[in-house]
């Protein structure tokens, strides 16, 4: 039995094989992004697209329908350390991939975090 959709949920239906499965909905990635990481999205209700900023403004996700290119363009400003970057997806990309590829944690401001140190015990 699976729980009913509501606002806070996606429903996700796994299709095997996979290459049989298209697309899937792309609030499978848009409703995270937006509700639990914080990025904002544009309104045009006039255009039949999605576009998502991050929190800091840097990162850029957008979904637009078109027949000759890529559905999904992500694209990161540069960064002091990091040169601007970008990816785009099409539209039959599942979108488990376009997920867990928008799902990398941002960098951490500040310095690089070191691993906890370990525990010895003297005997």
């Amino acid at each position: 039995m699976s729980t009913p959709s509501t606002p806070e949920t996606v429903e996700v239906d796994f299709i095997t094989p996979r290459h049989l499965a298209g697309g899937g909905d792309p609030a499978w990635i848009t409703v995270p992004l937006h509700r639990a990481c914080g990025w904002s999205h544009g309104n045009d209700p006039l255009m039949p697209r999605v576009l998502l900023s991050s929190p800091d403004q840097k990162a850029l996700l957008r979904l637009e329908p078109d027949p000759d290119g890529q559905w999904w363009n992500l694209n990161h400003a540069a960064e002091a350390d990091r040169p601007a970057w970008y990816a785009s997806f099409g539209a039959r990309t599942p979108v488990e991939l376009i997920a867990a590829f928008s799902d990398v944690p941002p960098a951490t401001p500040g310095p690089p975090r070191q691993p906890p140190a370990r525990n010895s015990r003297s005997r």
